[in-house]
């Protein structure tokens, strides 16, 4: 019995420490996924926050040194949904500042993290596109546009189970993005050839 008590109390400290783990990670989670929505905001209103990425990188690497030998909370939802989000903010940046889009292997994370992360990019590619077409800067707004659409076709070539990949909902609203935008630009582009057809006329 002195043996089965020991068991006991081993597997006991062990469940504590899991406990633990896990609430770090959450809290940790929590903590990367606001500092993503500030990077993106900083995108968005043309001051990208370099100061913020760091700190969001860094939140990151704390995060996955600390959960190295819990791989349970390692793979767990909380972790992968930070995970997702840190992805979808660094794949944002890579496109704004025309860089090559970083790996998974580069970010260190999940490579279903990064999948979704790169599905979500398009969400935000398109309000980036859309803030162009407002401006009547066209021409900026199909670049990003192919560059939506070169994603949209990786996006959909993922063919996977959701348990190991639950995308498949983000591949509907891929194709929805995708034709609302296809759309945008198209008007965008017939009133502007009305606009100038109409300015030459009032001459």
């Amino acid at each position: 019995m002195e043996e089965l008590s020991a068991t006991v109390n081993e597997v006991i400290e062990k469940m504590t420490q899991i406990e633990k783990a896990r609430n770090l990670a959450i809290s940790d989670s929590r903590n990367i996924i606001r500092s993503t929505k500030r990077v993106i905001h900083s995108i968005h209103i043309g001051k990208k926050d370099e100061e913020e990425i760091e700190i969001m990188t860094s939140l990151m690497s704390q995060m996955l040194s600390s959960l190295r030998n819990e791989p349970d909370i390692l793979y767990g939802n909380a972790v992968e949904d930070a995970m997702m989000e840190y992805s979808e903010a660094l794949l944002l940046c890579a496109v704004v500042d025309g860089e090559k889009l970083p790996s998974y292997k580069d970010l260190k994370i999940t490579p279903q993290a990064w999948a979704m992360g790169l599905a979500d990019c398009l969400g935000e590619m398109r309000r980036i596109l859309l803030k162009d077409l407002m401006n009547s800067d066209i021409k900026t707004a199909e670049k990003i546009f192919l560059q939506m659409e070169e994603i949209s076709d990786v996006i959909m070539m993922f063919d996977v189970p959701d348990a190991i990949l639950p995308i498949r909902r983000k591949q509907d609203i891929t194709r929805g993005i995708i034709e609302r935008t296809r759309s945008d630009i198209t008007n965008a582009v017939v009133m502007n050839k009305i606009n100038r057809e109409f300015a030459i006329l009032s001459k």
